[in-house]
């Protein structure tokens, strides 16, 4: 009887830690939580401020990975036991009202950068998890966003880079049958030629 106790209380608390987060896996959901909170809010503002349809449609597909993303975050810290924020920080907040405070192509420059730097961070880390953690649901979980986070860098780069090239002046090429402008050498200099046999005038 006493062995059959002890062989339960073993099971229960292997299953125990095998639902709980190592403080790395803690930290790093917390982490996430707090940034998709920010990501998300900042996407809405995207898809309700951008004036280029590109930039407007990537904004939506923000959102609607972020909602996805947000569920799936909540749904992995319930399982692991982990509290987190369902608030944005300060600091995000103020970084939202000073995009909110352009307009027109300025926002619209200003979101696409904002987009790439948070875009980055979160690849940065997702990386740095997926080398450390040893939870196979923190593993599965970082696995299936990498690859989400991963195209939203490559569709930010193209938006920045045809960002650039809209500034760009243009030059038309020639139309056919337009001559070139010819000039002209200069003209024979006026300036009197010294022969080397021939004294200096005085």
């Amino acid at each position: 009887m006493l062995k059959a106790i002890m062989i339960s209380a073993f099971l229960m608390l292997a299953a125990a830690q095998a639902m709980g987060a190592s403080p790395l896996d803690e930290q790093f959901v917390r982490y996430e939580a707090q940034g998709s909170l920010y990501e998300l809010a900042f996407a809405r503002l995207g898809e309700a401020r951008a004036t280029r349809p590109e930039v407007r449609a990537y904004a939506t597909t923000l959102v609607n990975d972020h909602e996805s993303y947000n569920g799936a975050l909540r749904e992995l810290a319930e399982n692991k036991g982990i509290a987190v924020p369902s608030s944005l920080a300060k600091n995000d907040q103020k970084k939202l009202d000073r995009l909110a405070g352009t307009r027109d192509a300025s926002f619209d420059t200003a979101f696409v950068r904002e987009a790439r730097r948070v875009n980055g961070t979160v690849i940065r880390a997702f990386r740095r998890q997926a080398s450390l953690t040893t939870d196979p649901d923190i593993r599965r979980f970082v696995t299936r966003f990498l690859e989400v986070e991963e195209k939203h860098g490559a569709i930010a780069r193209t938006l920045a880079e045809r960002s650039v090239a809209s500034r760009l002046p243009v030059i038309p090429p020639p139309r056919t049958g337009d001559t070139m402008p010819v000039i002209s050498p200069p003209s024979a200099s006026k300036m009197p030629v010294i022969s080397p046999s021939e004294p200096a005038p005085k």
